[in-house]
């Protein structure tokens, strides 16, 4: 029998810039997050990118054989992996990883894999979590799986001037009175904030929250002005703009001691 060469590498999201409490800097270097290793073809691209902007490095394997070579290749801090994959099933990948490792794996069940939810459990598992992921709920598990470790690497609290954004809680505060956001507009303004001060490109944007460059920067434009008016970033003469709006390149999330534009 021929033994394959070696398959090619999942795709690899790289971590987004540090999350930075109290004053906003730039120009600090920061070391890459942990690895995530997401084993199931499924996944969409939203749940990826939302993964990678926690400061995760994401790899993806599309089937069971490959998410072994991946676990053993990378070494990740978690697997998130379905218990329904191609070639090697998910509870195999477990049973077989838990003979040499105790790294943390979730198991995506879905509504009929009550069979492999419990089998994934009594091989090691350590714990289930419903498919069609849901972002926040796959957010949430990680970070208790990593604990201390992912808190150390990036904190969970952003602030710049009145607003205060708690990653780990999905509050956001402006001048000490709660603000409920949507998910997108939650996390526009997590990037504004990681970089305030500085220009965020509508490109970068679009790539980060909804997954692709390929939006109108109308829908962008939209969810901006959407976000302005549930921050209280009015725009009143004397008042300056919150989220300013650099044209034809990007927004930019003003710090308290920033000068005004120009005309």
């Amino acid at each position: 029998m021929s033994v394959p060469g070696p398959l090619p590498l999942g795709p690899v999201l790289s971590p987004g810039p540090a999350a930075l409490t109290g004053p906003v800097r730039s120009g600090l270097s920061t070391p890459p997050g942990p690895t995530l290793l997401v084993a199931d073809a499924a996944a969409d691209t939203e749940l990826l990118t939302a993964l990678a902007d926690e400061g995760m490095g994401v790899s993806v394997a599309p089937d069971g054989a490959r998410a072994l070579l991946e676990i053993g290749r990378l070494a990740p801090a978690v697997v998130l992996i379905s218990a329904r994959l191609p070639i090697v099933d998910g509870v195999t990948v477990v049973r077989t990883v838990r003979t040499r490792d105790d790294m943390p794996i979730l198991l995506g069940v879905g509504p009929q894999d009550r069979r492999q939810a419990a089998a994934g459990l009594a091989a090691g598992a350590s714990a289930c979590v419903a498919k069609p992921y849901r972002v926040n709920e796959v957010l949430a598990l990680a970070r208790s799986m990593w604990g201390s470790d992912l808190e150390r690497a990036w904190p969970t609290v952003l602030r710049a001037g009145a607003i205060t954004l708690n990653l780990a809680a999905y509050d956001v505060w402006v001048d000490g009175i709660p603000v409920r956001l949507p998910p997108r507009e939650f996390r526009l303004l997590r990037i504004l904030l990681e970089q305030a001060g500085s220009v965020v490109t509508h490109q970068t944007l679009l790539e980060r929250v909804w997954g692709t460059s390929s939006h109108e920067t109308n829908t962008l434009a939209v969810h901006i002005r959407r976000l302005r008016g549930r921050l209280g970033d009015t725009g009143k003469p004397g008042k300056p703009r919150l989220i300013e709006s650099v044209r034809g390149v990007g927004y930019r999330l003003r710090l308290a001691d920033s000068p005004m534009p120009g005309p």
